[in-house]
């Protein structure tokens, strides 16, 4: 039984953006620490003056920018399910199907977020957790966006009126 592949009830899309947002915030994240890592032990070499503390110090204020991207890419990708999932032909029928699937996206995606909040537990990344709380206010709340996704989702897809998508052409 191919559930997970049903395109009609579109599991794997309201998956895509729990994996790309958790995939994201830890690369930004970890982009952050190490850069911060280097600049701390490259000036502490000796060999850093001002002109490179300064240069340094500005590329780690464009990765907290990072942050700020998080919300645009969690409410892009959110558009981006409602914009695809408008474009499908399907019958409100499926809805019936999604709401079983729904379950078990919504463990998926809440494993995401303990496998998040473990890792950003961890004792390194403490000193620079402060720099990204939408980062983390967003990972931590994975299965609500999941289930965001899911409602922007079915709204599309099963709330529009039939205009003769579901008929074969003539």
């Amino acid at each position: 039984m191919r559930l997970f592949k049903q395109k009609k009830a579109q599991l794997e899309n309201y998956l895509a953006v729990v994996v790309i947002l958790f995939v994201v915030s830890l690369a930004s994240i970890f982009g952050y620490l190490i850069l911060s890592k280097f600049l701390t032990e490259f000036n502490a070499t000796g060999l850093c003056v001002g002109w490179c503390l300064t240069a340094g110090n500005r590329f780690l204020t464009a990765l907290s920018l990072f942050d700020w991207g998080m919300i645009i890419i969690a409410i892009g990708l959110i558009v981006g399910v409602g914009l695809t999932s408008y474009r499908l032909p399907t019958d409100a029928a499926f809805f019936i199907v999604s709401v079983i699937l729904v379950p078990i996206g919504g463990v998926i995606s809440y494993v995401f977020n303990f496998t998040f909040s473990q890792i950003a537990s961890h004792p390194q990344l403490a000193a620079i957790l402060h720099v990204f709380p939408r980062t983390i206010l967003i990972c931590t709340n994975l299965h609500w966006i999941f289930l965001t996704a899911f409602i922007v989702g079915s709204i599309t897809l099963f709330g529009k009126k039939s205009q003769g998508q579901f008929t074969p052409p003539t």
